[in-house]
């Protein structure tokens, strides 16, 4: 493939990537993989070959576990100077984002004598469609193999193979570089050229969620519209059991928000639109920048924090109080159906997401077990 794509996709005098130099290193052959924050979050996979990186990239990132196959998406040759790149790409630029290494080290084909025999082992295997290769790095060891899908001529698969260090364990979670031993967020906030340095990082961890185990069971789906909550069942008398959750019951509205290409639905359980009558928290919603369904009640408090049902219907006329979004309940982020996962579950995603992006005027209404209290952060 050569240099020449990678070439002419980039501007060097704008972004800080190294310029392509066809070269060869020593006698073992290297490989890297790059976490890569640009438009979704992925991981590349550079091999050495012929004097350069052939390269992948792997939106859901390297696994240890052999029942699990990785989409690897074959992208230009990179100059093999690009193993040490780690910093930011500027927005605009080609691939804008923060680049960690996440891990390198050397590779070999498992059955190569010497680097002659290896080049020409992996060489044949990559033409073939099916490359197997040893790795020897920090976090990634063991054999691997990438097989073409017979899809088209980029997509393969990344595959583990059963050896000594296959794992179920999701070898993702280490989230540092090798090299700095930084994340991708403490990469972005230390580069002074990314205007939008908050919303960079924030993207970040919204993506590292999207992508983590944390949805493997929330299968991909489109979005729900015009959903009917769950409703609350009066009983004779308090109970306390541990499988039971208690939450505050708010004297408000209860109220759905679909967000969804930067636009803002909010209704009623009745399926009346809120957007208008409380417009200060479409308005705060619009500006996530994410898809999500959630599920909470509009609130109107008080000087003392108390709510104030009253102060709360008269708030479009009067504006008087503190109007509140307390959101008890994630049932689709991004593009993940997650109504199958257990309420815990999506409680703590939810609580992850809306601490990354903090905003006023909607807050988590938190549950706790074995009681009838309840708090908010």
């Amino acid at each position: 493939m050569g240099l020449k794509e990678y070439e002419t996709k980039r501007e060097f005098e704008k972004t800080p990537e190294p310029k392509p130099v066809l070269r060869h290193e020593g006698n073992q052959l290297i490989f890297v993989v790059q976490k890569h924050a640009a438009r979704r979050l992925h991981y590349d996979l550079r091999l050495e070959l012929e004097g350069v990186l052939k390269s992948w990239a792997v939106p859901r990132g390297p696994s240890l576990n052999p029942a699990l196959k990785r989409l690897a998406v074959m992208v230009e040759d990179h100059p093999l100077d690009y193993q040490d790149f780690e910093g930011v790409i500027p927005e605009g630029n080609y691939g804008g984002g923060s680049v960690i290494v996440w891990d390198r080290g050397f590779y070999q084909h498992p059955a190569a004598r010497d680097r002659k025999d290896n080049e020409k082992l992996l060489l044949d295997g990559l033409s073939q469609g099916n490359l197997k290769f040893v790795l020897l790095g920090e976090k990634l060891q063991g054999e691997f193999a990438l097989v073409k899908t017979g899809m088209d001529e980029k997509s393969w698969l990344l595959l583990k193979k059963k050896d000594s260090y296959a794992t179920k364990g999701d070898i993702l979670q280490d989230n540092r570089s090798v090299v700095s031993h930084k994340t991708l967020e403490e990469i972005a906030a230390a580069n002074p050229s990314i205007t939008s340095r908050q919303k960079n990082i924030n993207q970040i961890r919204l993506t590292e969620i999207t992508a983590s185990e944390d949805l493997k069971d929330a299968p991909v789906k489109p979005m729900p519209h015009g959903i009917k909550p769950m409703l609350t069942t009066l009983t004779k008398e308090p109970f306390d059991h541990p499988e039971w959750i208690f939450e505050v019951k708010w004297d408000g509205y209860r109220a759905i928000a679909e967000i969804q290409d930067g636009k803002v639905s909010l209704y009623s359980r009745n399926q009346i639109s809120l957007n208008k009558k409380f417009f200060p928290i479409t308005d705060s919603l619009q500006k996530l920048g994410f898809e999500a369904v959630l599920d909470g009640e509009i609130v109107v408090v008080d000087d003392q924090g108390q709510p104030n049902f009253q102060m709360l219907q008269n708030y479009q006329k009067s504006g008087s109080g503190y109007l509140i979004y307390y959101v008890f309940d994630l049932l689709f982020f991004r593009g993940h159906d997650l109504t199958n996962l257990p309420l815990l579950r999506r409680k703590e995603l939810l609580k992850e997401i809306l601490l990354i992006l903090r905003t006023s005027p909607w807050r988590v209404n938190d549950s706790r077990s074995n009681s009838r209290k309840g708090q908010w952060i």
